[in-house]
């Protein structure tokens, strides 16, 4: 079954994606000096780099299950994890000792020193998460700062991603005719951006714009990502979005123009500008040159489904867990979610839950990451005799995780 991909989530990853692929041209010194002074297209293809590579598992995890996971993103990120695509230095050695079966969030809490990553990498992959919250932007804030909070833990970070989900959110009510001058723009994303770094970068933003700036003064006052800070970061990016919402050839090329991180800058603006425009905003010659986007990219509309929770238990109470392991097909068996019987198991951030038919959860098992695939480690089951007909045994357990793992059918108790 194939979904129909179409929407401002998609579009803003074609317009980040198309903006990633343009930006990382520029870095050939004689493709910057022959092309960008007269904003002529270098030849294709062009390709992307981690900055899309990730954009792309945040829309593939969204779209699965039409919210954030952080446990399947992850090692979603990890999983397909391209040294070559140009990932940082901190960001290689995490998502690498992730994939073996390290501790995710020890590791970026862990990073400089126990600051945590403060890097443009949250912000510049969250544009169409934002998108996909168009309907109400307050909303993708805790989703956007807990997507950012998997590889980057400092607040600067965090606060860049939730500024660049909001401004995408609002890019698609202007695309759809709510009326906002550039100033209003930003003045909205600021207001829902924590105090701090990137909240007062987007204040001089908005004084560049009354006062009339240009890119040379705005990215000479903002940065232009050569930092590689979220501060150095979205507040250009976004000052180029705004200004440029309904055009997005003249926002990509003010976002390069600025030097700097180019591929990130024109990712962020990219993927704002999209959302506002829509694909067919960006020019066909950049979508046919940009290197295709991956096919994991286009994930199944709901196919990883959700349920209820370990607080419908009435007493949970600690179980053994069966010795097993799982390959990595076996597990996504089990987060696409079956029936078995007369159990239903869906996954909840590293959290396998088996339940009834009315979706009353009767074991919740965790997961972790192993080197060569994954292992439950604990287990919890509802003892309330309300639920049972009969005493749960580690057997019924076991029987229920070996078919959740390779499609089989055992007969239950009921």
């Amino acid at each position: 079954m194939t979904t129909a991909h179409n929407g401002p989530a998609l579009d803003a990853l074609h317009g980040l994606s198309v903006g990633d692929a343009l930006g990382a041209q520029m870095f050939v010194p004689a493709t910057a000096r022959t092309h960008l002074a007269h904003r002529t297209d270098p030849p294709g293809p062009w390709p992307w780099t981690d900055d899309t590579e990730m954009a792309c598992s945040v829309y593939a995890a969204h779209t699965e299950r039409g919210t954030i996971d952080t446990f399947d993103l992850t090692h979603a990120f990890a999983r397909r994890h391209d040294f070559d695509r140009g990932y940082g230095p901190a960001a290689n050695r995490l998502l690498r000792l992730v994939r073996e079966g390290g501790d995710a969030k020890a590791l970026a809490a862990e990073l400089f020193d126990g600051q945590g990553s403060y890097g443009n990498g949250a912000a510049m992959r969250v544009a169409p998460l934002g998108a996909a919250y168009s309907a109400d932007p307050t909303k993708v804030i805790r989703p956007a700062a807990e997507s950012a909070l998997i590889t980057h833990t400092h607040p600067q970070a965090v606060d860049g991603a939730i500024a660049v989900a909001v401004a995408a959110a609002f890019a698609v009510q202007v695309g759809r005719g709510t009326r906002m001058t550039p100033i209003t723009f930003l003045e909205r994303v600021r207001r829902f951006t924590p105090f701090g770094a990137v909240h007062d970068g987007l204040s001089e933003a908005i004084r560049l714009l009354l006062a009339g700036s240009n890119a040379q003064v705005a990215a000479t006052v903002l940065g232009n990502g050569s930092r590689t800070s979220a501060a150095d970061t979205v507040p250009y990016a976004l000052w180029c979005a705004a200004r440029h919402l309904t055009d997005y050839p003249a926002a990509i090329w003010e976002a390069i123009a600025a030097g700097g991180d180019m591929d990130t800058v024109a990712a962020i603006t990219g993927g704002v500008v999209a959302a506002c425009t829509g694909t067919r905003g960006i020019p066909a010659a950049w979508m046919a040159a940009r290197e295709p986007l991956p096919a994991w990219a286009f994930a199944e509309a709901g196919s990883v489904p959700g349920g209820r929770g370990r607080d419908s238990m009435l007493v949970p109470r600690p179980c053994p867990v069966p010795a097993v392991q799982w390959t990595d097909e076996q597990w996504q068996r089990i987060r696409t979610g079956a029936s078995h019987g007369h159990r239903t198991v869906h996954t909840h951030e590293g959290a396998l839950r088996i339940g009834d038919p009315k979706g009353e959860v009767l074991w919740e098992v965790a997961v972790v990451r192993v080197r060569g695939g994954w292992q439950p480690v604990s287990a919890v089951v509802e003892s309330s005799p309300h639920r049972w007909n009969a005493d749960p045994g580690e057997a019924d357990l076991a029987r229920i995780l070996h078919d959740a793992a390779t499609g089989e059918q055992s007969p239950l108790r009921p």
